[in-house]
Order: C-alpha cells, then sequence, then structure tokens
C-alpha cells in the first residue's frame, strides 16, 4: 500500500459515513449457516470447491462452527494465539537513526501502547492462523491535534469475498460479481501464511476439517453405540388373546421403563430383559485420540505439550516439542509485525505528519527465548580470556539485558577483590593505620607521606612475591603451555579450568604492578 496516496484519498473521502461497511444490510442482515450440522465428505469437497472460485461464506461458516464445536480444537488455537500476547512488542527506529528519528519512533510507540482495544484487535487478529486472512476496520478519531484509532472492528470472514481474477485480493462482498475494494487506511488486512496456496486456501483450517468431520463421525458412532450396547434390550410377550389395546399398552410400557425406569403393562403381558452381544467403546475412542493428535501437530507442531500420557511424554522430548512450538511463535511474530508495521504503524504516523518511507520505523515482537544468564556470562569470560573480542552489542542482544541509554540511572557492580588486589589493599590498610598514629609536630607527618610510596612499594613487592613464588615454581618446571596447565591444575585440584584461569590473570596483574613499581 502506498501510505502517501492512502492519505490523499483518506482526506478526500467524505467523512459524513464513518467506516465502510457501517449500516450495510447486505453485511449483517444475512445470518450465518451452520454447514457443520450433516456434514459428509461430499459437502466439504463443495464447499471447498466454491472457495477456490472466490465464493468464501460457507467455507467460513464451516470453520466457524468448527472452533466453537471442537473443545480441542478451540483450546489448541487459543494456546497458539494467547502465545503472541505474551510477547513484549516496541517500535524500533531505522538503523543508525538521528534523534529526531528515535523520538519520531518513542512517540509512535507510546501512541499503540495506549490504544483502546489494541489487545484484543491483536487476538482478533491472529483469526487469520486458522482462515488464512482477517479483517478488521479501524475507527479514526480526534483526539486533540493528533489522528489515532479510536476503536477497532472485527469484521466476519464470511462478509468477503475474492474476484475470480485476483484470488489474492480480499474485498467487501456487496453481493455483485467481485465485490468492493476495501478503503485505504480504513481496514487492517492480516494475511497469515500457514499453508501455500491463495488466500482462501492458506488457513489451518483446510486441514483440520478432515480430522474434525473424522472425530465427529465417530462420537456420532459412539453414541449409538451406547444407545445399543449401554442397556439391555426390552421386550415384551404377548399371546394371541390380547387386544390391539392391551399391546399397545404393553409397548407404552416398554417405553416408560427406557424413558422413567418404570412403567405399567397388561397383568397378562409379559417384559424380558436380554442382554445384548459384547461390544467395544475402544475403537471409536481410539479414533478420537488419534484426530485429536493430529489436531495438536497441525496448530502447535506436537502433541508432548498438550497431552501427556505418562508413557511417552518425557522431559527431553516436552523440551524438542517446546522447541517446534518456538519456531511457530517466532513466524507467527514476524508476520503479525509486517502487518502490524505497514497498516497501522505506518497510517498512524501519516496522518500525524510523521512519516517519511525512507526512513520509517517498525514494530517488532521480542521473541526471544530465555537464556541461561550464569551460563552465558562463563562463557563470554572464557571467550574473553582466550582472545575473542566481544562486544557489548552481541551480549545485550543475547542476554535481554538493554544498554543504558542517556540519563538513565547505571547500578554500579559490587566491588569484586583477586587475589593481587587483596594484597595490595592490606598493605594499603597496614600503611593507613600508621599513617594515623599521633606524631609530635607536623612535621613528623610530612615525613610518614613523603616515606609512604616507598613503603608500600616494598610491602607490595613482598605481599605479590608471596603469591607469585609458587606460581612461578610450576612455570619454570613446565616445557610448554598445556604442561603449565596440567601442573597447576595438580596443584590445585579443587579449582575447574574457569579458576585457574583466574588464578593466571591475577598473577599476571600483580606482575604488572610490580613491573609499574620497579620497570
Amino acid at each position: 500500500m502506498d501510505i502517501k496516496t492512502a492519505f490523499k484519498r483518506f482526506f478526500t473521502r467524505d467523512k459524513t459515513q464513518g467506516m465502510q461497511s457501517a449500516g450495510d444490510d447486505f453485511l449483517y442482515g444475512d445470518t450465518a449457516t451452520h454447514p457443520s450440522t450433516g456434514l459428509d465428505i461430499q459437502r466439504v469437497y463443495a464447499l471447498f470447491s466454491a472457495a477456490e472460485q472466490g465464493d468464501i461464506q460457507a467455507q467460513s461458516d464451516l470453520f466457524t462452527d468448527m472452533e466453537e464445536r471442537d473443545g480441542h480444537l478451540f483450546a489448541e488455537l487459543s494456546k497458539r494465539k494467547r502465545a503472541l500476547l505474551t510477547l513484549p512488542f516496541s517500535v524500533k527506529p531505522p538503523p543508525d537513526a538521528t534523534e529526531a528519528e528515535k523520538k519520531v519512533a518513542a512517540e509512535a510507540d507510546w501512541w499503540l501502547r495506549h490504544l483502546p482495544g489494541f489487545r484484543e484487535m491483536l487476538m482478533d487478529m491472529l483469526d487469520a492462523i486458522g482462515h488464512g486472512f482477517s479483517c478488521i476496520e479501524i475507527e479514526w478519531s480526534r483526539k486533540g491535534s493528533l489522528w489515532l484509532p479510536g476503536a477497532f472492528h472485527k469484521r466476519p470472514a464470511r462478509a468477503f469475498t475474492m474476484p475470480q481474477t485476483d484470488l489474492d485480493s480480499i474485498r467487501l462482498n456487496r453481493g455483485s460479481v467481485g465485490g468492493e475494494e476495501l478503503w485505504d487506511m480504513g481496514w487492517i488486512v492480516h494475511k497469515h501464511k500457514s499453508k501455500s496456496g491463495p488466500v482462501a486456501q492458506s488457513g489451518l483450517f483446510r486441514v483440520l476439517v478432515w480430522t474434525y468431520l473424522f472425530k465427529n463421525l465417530s462420537a456420532r458412532d459412539w453414541a449409538q453405540f451406547l444407545n445399543l450396547y449401554g442397556l439391555p434390550f426390552r421386550i415384551g410377550k404377548y399371546d394371541s388373546t390380547m387386544t390391539d389395546k392391551e399391546r399397545l399398552d404393553l409397548l407404552r410400557g416398554i417405553r416408560m421403563l427406557a424413558r422413567e425406569g418404570g412403567g405399567i403393562i397388561p397383568n397378562t403381558a409379559d417384559i424380558k430383559f436380554e442382554s445384548p452381544a459384547a461390544g467395544q467403546s475402544a475403537p471409536f475412542f481410539d479414533m478420537v485420540s488419534w484426530c485429536e493428535r493430529v489436531q495438536s501437530k497441525v496448530i502447535l507442531g506436537g502433541t508432548l505439550t498438550s497431552q501427556a500420557d505418562g508413557a511417552s511424554s518425557t522431559n527431553a522430548l516436552g523440551n524438542v516439542h517446546n522447541e517446534v512450538r518456538h519456531d511457530l511463535l517466532l513466524g507467527d511474530a514476524w508476520m503479525s509485525a509486517e502487518t502490524l508495521t505497514q497498516q497501522l504503524l505506518w497510517p498512524v504516523l501519516a496522518m500525524n505528519g510523521r512519516f517519511n518511507p525512507e526512513r520509517a520505523p517498525y514494530l517488532e515482537f521480542d521473541a526471544r527465548e530465555s537464556v541461561d544468564l550464569e551460563r552465558l556470562m562463563k562463557v563470554v569470560n572464557r571467550a574473553q580470556l582466550a582472545g575473542f573480542d566481544i562486544t557489548a552489542d552481541w551480549v545485550s542482544e543475547k542476554s535481554g539485558i538493554p544498554l543504558p541509554q542517556e540519563g538513565q540511572t547505571i547500578l554500579k557492580p559490587l566491588a569484586r577483590q583477586q587475589a593481587g588486589d587483596a594484597a595490595l589493599s592490606q598493605v594499603m590498610q597496614a600503611r593507613l593505620a600508621a599513617l594515623s598514629v599521633p606524631q609530635s609536630g607536623t612535621d613528623s607527618i610530612q615525613l610518614q607521606l613523603d616515606a609512604a610510596p616507598q613503603l608500600l612499594a616494598a610491602q607490595a613487592s613482598a605481599a605479590a612475591e608471596a603469591m607469585l613464588k609458587p606460581l612461578i615454581t610450576q612455570v619454570k618446571a613446565a616445557r610448554s603451555p598445556d604442561e603449565v596447565y596440567e601442573l597447576l591444575a595438580a596443584s590445585y585440584p579443587s579449582l575447574d579450568d574457569m579458576a585457574l584461569q583466574e588464578l593466571v590473570g591475577q598473577a599476571v596483574f600483580v606482575a604488572d604492578v610490580m613491573g609499574q613499581q620497579y620497570g
């Protein structure tokens, strides 16, 4: 969509009509059908064939019925939709943004976060996962000097059509051939490619309809099985001397037994209860369970995150399935962010004179997986000791810890004394204690101050020598760097690789201090 052209069309349009679909008797006067009633394979193929020609009304009604009538299907789709609602989003400035561009992005971020019904609109938009598309009409309103969406209105999928010449073009169904083109900047039209194909064939419900059909047929057969085998047969006996009225009373009595558990019959009649032949309900349950497993795979990419049977469900396998779900979530986030950027964020910026097509901000969901921060920092420390140059931007991206911005309060890290620091600190404390002893006259104090650096250097040297001596002995006995670490590991068995590297680093630090003192 060309935002500038759409912007001009919006302000030249007659504002008295409000929204495009408002007050349309054709759109809202026709009640939805329920093609799921009496559904069979032939009916499914007929609905699909019509949808492939652009007439999606019956197919959309069937998809709506499926979500309403199948509890398992509804629950799995709800997981998929609500997973996206848990992700934080933000409006990002373009790369190498100027201060002005950062300010525009921050303003737009604040506007979107305070739009009424934004979360509900996002949930409605994700109907496209099942249907292939979802259309939400925008009701614009003035808020002070700003033009912002005042409300979002979800329109049913059955209210739209596709012309046969362009099956990817979604238009309002006015009853005419081809439909009516949607107004620029008046709609959010989210197309969600769950599978390849034109819009009417790209939703997950096109795949799920078969498991829905087979599961419902099995449930119907199971109900008939219970009706036949769940209760004993009631057989009435009569003799040839009974009148038609007496026979009718006997039949009525049998029916009352089935419905109410009791009844009356003529004393000349007899009712016998016969147990039916043995039957099993397991095949019906097996079919229902198979259908639900397939539904979970189609919607979530796996079954162990939704159905744990205690036998095939393990923690390791569950983690694998969660990984698959994260891939789906990442895809949902990318497609949704693209739609919201182009059809909501950019129109809002254009309406308020802040849109630059070459340097426009964009909306992004944070779909990064949580990381073990302790493990990450160990990897970073080891990589740095090995000589890798690691940027703060990379660590921020991986850890999720944002880099400090101008004007923000920065937490100061707790002081961590290394071995060399501790030795020098003890020397300093001893010298300061000596300086604090009362002396006679200012000349004495001045003499102590003058002698402090020399004494400090001597005491620091002694402390450093005491710390470095065992390490130097180990190094002299070694013939290669690897052998140095092997000797150190043998001398300090309680230390791991990371601790040994830190010990060597501390020794280098003290040696550097000594070199500066005597170099």
